[in-house]
């Protein structure tokens, strides 16, 4: 007998599978990975599934991930494809990752510190990470190092790692449609075992059909019992029942539809389409939005619902910015000589700055925003259209702009202080810009704006899954101007300011050269100053 699920539980997976390397191409990975999610699913795991993930998704598919987790909730990670490990640290190259020396792997590459740091900042209840990633390295003949395989982690309590082979061996890739290590992994996950149990099946099988070449190895601990099928009748874990415990988005859709599709009430049509702009019944909506305006007296029938939305981000007609969960953690703030820059005087000296946890708006803010926000749009490229960044305002403007976006949402957007956006911008590497080493990548400058603004996230997304941290515009901090000799080390504002104290700017912006655009540069400017080179994005402290 299977013990009933408990309805609270929640399951999410992060389910990654890289073959089409352009160098050293492997067979198995995106059939390991297909095959892992569509069991996963089955087991009532809501999947985020990648395969050949590039460059420019890392950070839009952690940022999903992230956005999935809740308190308390079982994660899985599964991972295939190329492995590297520089410095104790492990990596997993995107496909399109060009890469000639160990410096360029961070920055085209998921690190796994960075998947850890989301399960922990996540306070998921139990982590299971499998990595089918120990082959060789394909790029190791530019690297210093020797090492081989990955390296062991340093993982948050309550997790489980099985690795295909022991850290710092290589595992071969399969012969058929699977590799070996998750072929026995597929047969374990409709086990009703407790999953260490499941693991050591997976070990004597690998073992036994490589003949000892390749030797599977686990490591962490968890709390309590879990077991992928359910537990059998005498264990105290939690079990899945045959349906999917997380709705997908469309049936989310659905049910949102079903709830308003008879109402009279104009604001339910128009929460429908703020949330599914492309939405598949976006032209019933348009089309009763037109009857309800058109007969703008109508009293709903006795059929007419009244809409409750599902955990709705539309408030006020205000779509909130799309914000990004910004783990806490320390790192060198301002410029090193050796990072191959030219430092300012203001950047340094280089020193230790410890963040809490906050929340960073994904994009700049839009044209689209502070005109719902504001009533007016100032900026002037007006004409670049909504999902450009506003600009043209203070800084005195934004913190006007802030009060009634927060009396509108009840929330507590602020700006984020200098050391949290250089913190966002490095996003745990360090770069010269916000999201690499190469400038085009990154950010639009003097060279390559066409002299104007350009739509938010049309660049590659830092570590973090944050656009245009560098280029397109300047973003206000709420910091005044000061030099790094008395800084604070906790992560907070400037303090001292007054209506007179000039405020800093950080980023670049489109009509700067490049060298603007790094991650240390700074600068100052009247807080009354308007420029069509300067927007902003929002920040949220978390409790």
């Amino acid at each position: 007998m299977v013990l009933p699920a408990q309805a609270e539980e929640t399951r999410v997976a992060l389910v990654i599978g890289n073959s089409a390397y352009t160098n050293s191409p492997l067979r198995n990975p995106v059939y390991d990975a297909q095959d892992v999610a569509r069991k996963l699913r089955g087991l009532g795991f809501d999947v985020v599934e990648r395969t050949n993930m590039t460059t420019k998704q890392i950070g839009s598919t952690l940022a999903q991930f992230r956005s999935k987790l809740t308190p308390g909730a079982v994660a899985v990670v599964f991972y295939a494809g190329h492995g590297v490990q520089i410095k104790g640290e492990n990596y997993l190259p995107a496909v399109d990752a060009d890469i000639n020396t160990e410096e360029e792997v961070p920055n085209q590459s998921l690190s796994i510190r960075q998947v850890m740091d989301v399960l922990e900042t996540a306070k998921t209840s139990l982590n299971l990470v499998f990595l089918d990633a120990c082959r060789n390295n394909p790029y190791a003949r530019s690297f210093r190092s020797g090492d081989r395989g990955l390296a062991r982690v340093s993982a948050p309590s309550g997790t489980l790692i099985s690795y295909a082979t022991r850290p710092g061996s290589v595992a071969a890739d399969g012969k058929g449609k699977n590799g070996l290590y998750t072929s026995k992994l597929l047969l374990q996950l409709d086990s009703h075992e407790q999953i260490e149990q499941s693991l050591k099946h997976v070990i004597v099988e690998v073992k036994k059909e490589s003949d000892g070449k390749q030797e599977p190895w686990m490591e962490g601990s968890i709390e309590g019992d879990f077991c992928f099928a359910g537990c059998v009748e005498n264990s105290h874990v939690i079990a899945t029942p045959a349906a999917p415990l997380v709705k997908t988005e469309a049936q989310i859709e659905d049910e949102f539809w079903e709830a308003i599709k008879n109402s009279a009430e104009l604001a339910n049509f128009e929460e429908y389409l703020r949330a599914y702009p492309r939405g598949r019944y976006l032209k019933l909506a348009k089309l009763k939005i037109a009857q309800i305006k058109k007969n703008p007296t109508h009293i709903a029938s006795e059929n007419t619902t009244a809409l409750i939305a599902p955990t709705p981000r539309i408030t006020a007609s205000i779509q909130e910015p799309d914000m990004i969960a910004i783990p806490a953690g320390s790192f060198t703030m301002g410029c090193k000589e050796s990072w191959g820059s030219n430092c300012g005087t203001d950047e340094k000296p280089p020193h230790v700055v410890n963040v809490n946890a906050f929340q960073l708006g994904q994009y700049e803010v839009t044209q689209a925003l502070w005109q719902a926000v504001m009533g007016s749009n100032p900026s002037g490229f007006a004409n670049c259209g909504e999902t450009c960044p506003v600009e043209r305002v203070s800084w005195e403007d934004i913190q006007a702009f802030i009060q009634r976006i927060n009396a509108l949402t009840g929330k507590r957007y602020r700006l984020p202080s200098e050391a949290e956006w250089e913190y966002a911008c490095r996003a745990g590497a360090e770069v010269m810009y916000c999201g690499g080493n190469k400038v085009d990548l990154v950010a639009w400058h003097e060279k390559n704006s066409d002299a104007k603004t350009h739509s938010v996230g049309a660049k590659q997304a830092n570590a973090f899954g944050l656009y245009d941290m560098s280029g397109n515009v300047w973003e206000w901090v709420q910091d005044c101007n000061g030099s790094y000799q008395d800084a604070p080390t906790n992560g907070a504002a400037r303090s001292g300011c007054d209506a007179s104290s000039r405020r800093m700017l950080r980023g670049g912006s489109w009509y700067y050269e490049a060298k603007f655009a790094r991650a240390a540069f700074r600068v100052s400017n009247s807080a009354t100053i308007r420029d069509k080179g300067i927007g902003f994005r929002l920040a949220i402290t978390l409790p």
